[in-house]
């Protein structure tokens, strides 16, 4: 079967921003091959490889360094229709998968003896075809490409030597990190939406604790409020997922939220969480008090909250990231908690389906804050006896300092254990 070539359009600017840099490398292209690297590029994010790792490799995106050249998106022909929608300038090249496309009044016709059988879910040999005719159309089959070296599967790299067996790959990975760095004005849209709906979740699923709930039912309860929250509104069309790590009392270890113990008189409730808007994933957590939390919880909260305040205040253009870590880390220590050891106090966010995106707030970073990014800031605990504490917000970097995102007060909020209702 024959491969079909149609169009789709991405993002000018961030196109024109990866030219440029694939010139300035001296590259003749770059094959993107990650969810987030081929959303940025096209403007489309394939359900199939965003969502089922397994589909690794089975959906790529080719930027040639010349601007006379198209980008060009290869993409299995059951979602072809949606890329086209999200993409319209992009040329597309599409090989089939297991899903028979027909009308009805197709599969009345008469069987064609010629035709053959579709896939069980798709033909490595097309998809080979597919990228050889993608390189080849660009004559960059000889040529030195970038891609995502350290994120390919075994099978990708394979398709890659027979696809182009002359070509060079080299890592263009980190060169996408720093590009995706800067937002765009409509990205930090996406992401302001997320977070509203992130803490509508929060909202909802505080406004239902009572006690004897576990982190598995405020989990659930989160994720109620988010759907509810998205269910209708146009506001929220973009929202396709949403995360979050729970936590009450001491039961303070990363986790969906575990179905043992229950909420008590006292106990802290912690979210770390975010959802997903256009995808873009927002990442960001308050910390709720569940009745009357012990003095030596509401001393640490105070500190951290300050540190926190300290960590967002240092973010001002020209600074140094690591300045944020230093002073807020110092901070901590200097109110009474020398010991306290972590590793980073936020990072970059985006389109990454683990929103932590480079380059990270740590004590030896030489990263420049820089106008237009957007970052999540934290300097939370995870004490087995206090507690979890977490405030996070989502900050972007404008000319005269940061923006926060989030717009829930940053004090610790208490909650009825009777009524649920906030005191």
């Amino acid at each position: 079967m024959s491969l079909t070539q149609e169009t789709l359009a991405p993002s000018s600017t961030a196109v024109s921003h990866i030219r440029e840099q694939l010139q300035k490398r001296g590259l003749s292209g770059y094959l993107a091959t990650t969810p987030s690297n081929i959303q940025y590029v096209t403007g489309f994010r394939s359900y199939f490889v965003s969502e089922w790792w397994r589909f690794h490799g089975t959906v790529l995106a080719y930027v040639p360094a010349d601007a006379s050249e198209r980008v060009v998106l290869i993409v299995g022909d059951f979602e072809a229709e949606t890329a086209r929608k999200s993409a319209p300038d992009v040329d597309i090249i599409t090989y089939r998968l297991w899903v028979d496309l027909s009308t009805a009044s197709e599969m009345k016709k008469p069987a064609d003896p010629a035709a053959v059988v579709r896939p069980e879910q798709w033909d490595p040999d097309e998809l080979d075809r597919a990228v050889h005719t993608c390189l080849q159309a660009n004559n960059v089959v000889g040529s030195e490409l970038g891609t995502d070296l350290p994120y390919l599967t075994y099978d990708t790299w394979q398709r890659l030597q027979r696809s182009a067996p002359r070509a060079s790959w080299v890592d263009f990975s980190t060169d996408m990190y720093d590009i995706r760095l800067i937002k765009q004005e409509w990205e930090i849209d996406h992401l302001r939406t997320a977070v509203q709906l992130s803490e509508r979740g929060m909202i909802a699923a505080m406004s239902t604790a009572r006690e004897g709930m576990t982190a598995q039912d405020i989990r659930c309860a989160y994720q109620a409020g988010v759907a509810q929250a998205a269910l209708g509104s146009p506001q929220f069309a973009g929202y396709t997922d949403n995360w979050v790590l729970p936590t009450i009392g001491g039961s303070t270890s990363a986790s969906y939220g575990t179905a043992e113990g229950g909420l008590q008189d006292g106990d802290l409730v912690k979210f770390d969480c975010g959802t997903t808007v256009h995808g873009y994933r927002s990442d960001g957590g308050r910390t709720f008090a569940f009745g009357a939390p012990s003095q030596e919880a509401v001393s640490l909260y105070k500190v951290l909250q300050e540190a926190q305040s300290i960590a967002r205040d240092a973010l001002v253009p020209g600074a140094l990231l690591s300045d944020a870590y230093t002073r807020s880390m110092a901070f901590v220590h200097d109110a009474g908690y020398p010991a306290y050891n972590r590793g980073h106090v936020g990072h970059s966010v985006g389109i990454d389906s683990f929103h932590e995106e480079p380059p990270f707030i740590g004590p030896h970073s030489d990263a420049t804050v820089r106008e237009g990014m957007v970052l999540a800031i934290e300097v939370p605990t995870y004490t087995p006896d206090v507690g979890a504490i977490m405030i996070e917000d989502l900050v972007a970097v404008r000319a005269d300092g940061a923006e926060v995102l989030h717009t829930m007060a940053h004090e610790l909020t208490f909650v009825d254990p009777e009524t649920g209702s906030v005191l």
